[in-house]
């Protein structure tokens, strides 16, 4: 079998980079979605778990505590999305290096 050329190589790494940027870059947004979405997460769980509720709920109060269960839904969802992002980087990255 013969040995690729330097034009085969350099087409290969010219598309693999092309790749990385189209569809890499543009996802990791999902890095700080999950950044906020765990803040707000953390931020729910610490003030119904630790401060003492003194008066009834208000409306913020409500709000609040629905932003928390929708963003302890998200948690999840957005660390798959990230590790698989990760993964799929580090494959590009490797492909493009070797």
């Amino acid at each position: 079998m013969q040995k690729p050329s330097d034009q085969w190589k350099k087409l290969r790494r010219a598309a693999l980079e092309r790749a990385r940027r189209n569809m890499i870059e543009p996802l990791e947004v999902v890095h700080l979605a999950l950044l906020g979405v765990s803040a707000l997460y953390l931020a729910g769980f610490l003030r119904l778990n630790l401060f003492a509720q003194t008066d009834e709920f208000s409306l913020a109060s409500g709000a609040f505590v629905l932003l928390a269960a929708a963003a302890g839904l998200l948690v999840p969802v957005l660390i798959g999305s990230v590790l698989t992002l990760r993964f799929a980087d580090r494959r590009l990255a490797r492909l493009i290096g070797g």
